[in-house]
């Protein structure tokens, strides 16, 4: 069996709504995102990766002199345990002291700097970031050309955007399976990124 990306636009919200099926799918995308070829799934078909249940969230609070001092040591180390742990989708990024700060946490440029050096070193980051909180969607705000803000909504370029997406669904699908995680759980663990990330509306 195959999947495919089946793209359903949420009439109030605006949103992009993703749904894996099993059925025929673009093969470039599959390719794009380290899908394997063929799902032994008996012809059930897969389930999307649910919001993480906020019991068993680890957070990972980053003070804000360790950012504008660059140190990554010992938040590396806290990965090395997630590592062991397999914290799948359980980790959420805290940015301490930077409360009475105006901006965004992407529009901070230390912060940026911060995030895009840790995933230079933890390249699979993605795979252990919680949708709680929108910790993914920080990180990736973090790591994103933002182009405009309009209220909540954040705008970045739309094929900047979709390469990054892609890049880091496939880092962390890549991961999951060096850990030997089953063909499901890599297919759930990149429905989850191109759903929270808004990978859709990078296609329009």
């Amino acid at each position: 069996m195959t999947i495919r990306e089946a793209l359903r636009l949420s009439g109030r919200s605006g949103s992009i709504l993703l749904k894996w099926k099993v059925t025929k799918v673009e093969e470039n995308l599959r390719q794009r995102v380290g899908l394997p070829k063929r799902l032994a799934t008996g012809g059930a078909q897969i389930q999307p990766a649910a919001h993480t249940d906020s019991e068993g969230i680890t957070v990972l609070t980053v003070s804000r002199q360790d950012v504008e001092k660059g140190r990554l040591e010992n938040y590396l180390r806290e990965f090395n345990k997630y590592e062991k742990k397999r914290l799948r989708g359980k980790v959420t990024l805290i940015f301490d002291g930077y409360e009475q700060d105006p901006r965004e946490i992407y529009q901070i440029r230390e912060i940026t700097h911060w995030v895009d050096r840790l995933l230079k070193n933890v390249p699979y980051l993605f795979y252990f970031l919680s949708r709680e909180n929108y910790s993914m969607r920080i990180a990736f705000f973090c790591l994103s050309e933002v182009v405009g803000r309009s209220g909540a909504e954040v705008s970045i370029t739309k094929e900047q955007g979709r390469r990054l997406i892609e890049k880091v669904a496939k880092s962390a699908v890549v991961y999951a399976r060096k850990l030997k995680e089953s063909e499901e759980v890599q297919l759930a663990l990149a429905e989850g990124i191109l759903d929270e990330l808004g990978y859709g509306q990078t296609l329009h």
